[in-house]
């Protein structure tokens, strides 16, 4: 059997600057960022360890928490998770129930315990019947279960009422992206007809944030002026800044799409991962597994360099990770890269971590869909080593017939994906 393409149907968004896939896309497209100063309670009171963050919206998480907390609890890496994947699913029109040969595939942060609720469990009596049973948000018992690794894909699955596959995948940075590639291969090959993919993350805490300040990874940060605080590609880039949220879509086999009446948004038309076997906390500097990955997910779908138009780069604003990721563009896409559009949204969002390639792809279709670029944000001097075409200021109206999703992590993890217009008769001479 020939593989089955896999398009595209459903989208959904939790993000600093909203969750609405429409409006944050042509929020991101005028250039608007969601970096401020630390608000959140048990943070912004104290000394937190950097003055600048992209939080969810208040009254976006007070809804989620509302919505959903009985079922996530307090965990915002699974409330946002269950959020976009449920909005996806509304977006595709897809009734769960309907289609039994479902997964659930999303990316993960490993979530966070919050230090008075551990304290507050250690003077509680331990009840091992209400633990396992996940409890009800609030009780001291109730912290272990839900933080696991997998809780937002188990719970999306469980509030859908599917018995398809369900994986969690936790590589860092690369996971949405490798949680997209894996829904991919596995409708591509029959396994599956539909699945929800994608990512959450929040580290949004004292412990996630020190984390990245005590690596040398946070950037240096103005307090008068915190949203300039990550600048991809500029000459004064110091390092990232944390986001939290998440970014999910319905992928099905065309024929199921057909059979159902969906819309389609868009196809996907490759995947390629790599490692890089160099540092676990640095690219290797000539971006080489990178590059690699970039040219599997063109060969995967029978695509050549001239066939893409937008790179929607991992471009974290660290001193490493940006002439990292030129150096293995222009080793993937040769004599076109000059030609690319090859921004970042991370200026603008922070880094999701394990949910920025999901929200990423998301805007990958969007661009495919509305024939636009976003722009990376804060960049005023480029990097000389970074002399690509990084769209400053404001986005671009162009033609994006294909866009390429890069997701590079921790660990020397390298995931990246192919977003092509759909058309009938199919992209690539390799289907």
């Amino acid at each position: 059997m020939s593989p089955r393409r896999v398009v595209v149907t459903g989208l959904g968004l939790v993000t600093p600057l909203g969750d609405d896939v429409d409006v944050v896309f042509d929020r991101l497209v005028a250039g608007d960022v969601a970096v401020r100063a630390p608000r959140r309670p048990g943070l912004a009171e104290h000394a937190p360890p950097t003055h600048a963050l992209a939080e969810l919206p208040d009254d976006l998480l007070e809804r989620l928490h509302r919505e959903l907390g009985a079922d996530a609890g307090h965990d915002v890496r699974t409330l946002a998770g269950v959020a976009a994947a449920e909005q996806a699913l509304r977006h595709a029109q897809l009734d769960p129930a309907s289609a039994p040969r479902l997964g659930v595939v999303l990316g993960s942060g490993p979530g966070h315990f919050d230090p008075a609720r551990l304290a507050a469990a250690a003077n509680a009596t331990f009840d091992v019947a209400r633990y396992a049973e996940g409890l009800a948000p609030g009780q001291p018992e109730s912290l272990g279960l839900p933080r696991r690794a997998e809780a937002p894909a188990s719970l999306v699955a469980r509030r859908a009422g599917t018995r398809g596959p369900v994986h969690a995948v936790t590589t860092a940075c690369a996971a949405s992206n490798q949680a997209l590639g894996i829904a991919y291969r596995m409708i591509r090959r029959g396994e599956i007809d539909v699945a929800v993919a994608g990512g959450s993350d929040s580290m949004v805490n004292p412990q996630g944030l020190v984390f990245f300040v005590l690596l040398g990874a946070s950037a240096h940060v103005d307090p008068s002026d915190p949203a300039s605080a990550c600048r991809p590609f500029d000459r004064k880039r110091s390092g990232l800044v944390m986001g939290e949220g998440a970014g999910c879509a319905v992928l099905e086999s065309l024929e199921h799409a057909r059979a159902r009446g969906a819309t389609i948004l868009a196809e996907v038309t490759g995947y390629g991962t790599t490692l890089d076997a160099w540092r676990i906390t640095a690219p290797e500097p000539e971006g080489k597994g990178a590059a690699h990955a970039m040219r599997a997910a063109l060969a995967d779908g029978g695509l050549e360099p001239g066939d893409v138009d937008f790179v929607n780069a991992h471009g974290t604003g660290t001193k490493r990770n940006d002439p990292a990721e030129v150096h293995a563009v222009k080793g993937a896409f040769g004599e076109h890269a000059s030609r690319l559009a090859v921004t970042s949204s991370k200026g603008a969002l922070g880094h999701l971590l394990s949910g920025a390639a999901g929200v990423a792809f998301v805007a990958c279709v969007s661009a495919v869909q509305r024939q636009a670029v976003p722009p990376t944000a804060n960049l005023a001097d480029p990097d000389r080593h970074c002399d690509l075409d990084h769209v400053p200021g404001t986005g671009r109206a162009m033609p994006v017939r294909a866009a390429m999703n890069d997701a590079f992590a921790f660990g020397g993890q390298n995931a990246c994906l192919l977003v092509s217009r759909f058309e009938e008769a199919g992209r690539g001479s390799k289907r």
